[in-house]
């Protein structure tokens, strides 16, 4: 059984509308001169009182127009709703059923149950191993919890339909999945088992669950429930688009791929908040968009777009506190976030470029994307 392990470390746009109202003046020519009717004048002022009333309605509609459009332009597409097996409820009760009922969970579930008890065990899959982990700390400890912050899979089922419809739409691929909901003791809160995708609730109670004291801020800023459909897209997506780096990729590689993802799981996911979606709070995102230009400039100045090493890289991309490497002040993974401006940048320069690109080693790679985004 394959596991793999992957690490989970508004963006609607609205066209620019220019509106232009003529002025008409109403003149009647005599044979003897040309003047201009006061009766016309009076007719005219009540004229462009209707225009006027009509324009501001039309301009609401066109507003509302846009709205929809740009909205649906970014990926909000209503999918069909995913089968997601709530496979912590079944660990919840499995020990208090009598024979017959958990004869009837495992029939239905054991696929999903299989995989899940296989990253948090090594012993062999048996009716034994299922009712020692319905009594084990992590689902006493979780469940209630979880069941009270995710009374249903329901929405959790409909984001996956969401994120998997967009994706289709924007040209991604992403292949046919089962998908299950668990608890477990595990860091990661999306695993992949096959062809199983193991999503963690207990990863998503709030960051001020007591469960998460021991965690250090940075990374219980993600631990929230509005969370959860962005770290569903970056792991769907990522899975399938993976990095590619090469003996010779620069951080400027990396850079542009993490900021592709960034947009890319924005766009499929569920509101587009840029800063929740890139892990931030809202001050930290205001901290970065009012020293983007200083950021930049100490990323050139420094060279440290060129490094290629994997140090720098990790200072610049991995969940920290701080990316003290561009300024002291600066919040962690400050390199995702100057590579998801330079995405923006080029995007706005290059409308048509689809995610399937921005996800290759044909954007991310070339010595030209740079350039060619003027950012």
């Amino acid at each position: 059984m394959q596991v793999l392990v992957l690490s989970l470390q508004k963006y609607y746009f609205f066209p620019p509308f220019s509106w232009s109202k003529g002025r008409k003046k109403c003149f009647i020519k005599s044979k003897y001169t040309n003047f201009v009717s006061s009766s016309c004048l009076v007719g005219t002022e009540n004229l462009l009182l209707r225009m006027k009333k009509i324009n501001i309605v039309l301009f609401g509609l066109l507003l509302a127009i846009a709205i929809v459009a740009c909205r649906n332009s970014r990926g909000n597409i209503d999918g069909e709703p995913q089968v997601v097996v709530p496979v912590y409820k079944d660990m919840a009760v499995f020990a208090l059923l009598d024979s017959t009922a958990r004869d009837a969970v495992l029939e239905k579930d054991s696929t999903e149950i299989e995989a899940f008890l296989s990253t948090v065990s090594e012993q062999p899959f048996s009716p034994q191993l299922v009712e020692a982990w319905s009594t084990s700390l992590p689902v006493e400890m979780f469940t209630p919890k979880v069941d009270s912050i995710f009374p249903s899979v329901e929405p959790l089922a409909r984001d996956l339909g969401n994120i998997l419809a967009r994706a289709d739409a924007a040209g991604l691929k992403l292949p046919e999945r089962k998908y299950a909901a668990v608890v477990y003791g595990r860091p990661e809160s999306v695993l992949f088992v096959d062809d199983i995708m193991l999503i963690a609730l207990n990863h998503y109670l709030g960051a001020d669950f007591e469960g998460y004291s021991h965690w250090p801020s940075y990374i219980r800023v993600g631990k929230t429930p509005q969370m959860l459909p962005y770290d569903l897209a970056e792991a769907m997506i990522g899975t399938s688009y993976p990095y590619e780096s090469q003996e010779d990729a620069t951080v400027l590689d990396r850079m542009l791929y993490e900021g592709a993802l960034a947009h890319a799981k924005i766009r499929l996911a569920a509101d587009g908040n840029e800063a929740m979606a890139l892990g931030y709070l809202p001050e930290q995102w205001q901290w970065l968009e009012e020293n983007e230009k200083e950021l930049w400039n100490t990323a050139v100045k420094h060279q440290l777009i060129f490094d290629t090493s994997e140090q720098t890289s990790q200072r610049l991309f991995a969940p920290s506190p701080a990316t003290t490497l561009l300024a002291p002040m600066c919040p962690g993974r400050a390199g995702r976030y100057l590579g998801y401006k330079i995405v923006e940048s080029y995007l706005a320069k290059h409308p048509d470029a689809t995610l399937p690109f921005l996800l290759s080693r044909d954007f991310y790679a070339s010595p030209s994307s740079l350039e060619l985004s003027a950012y």
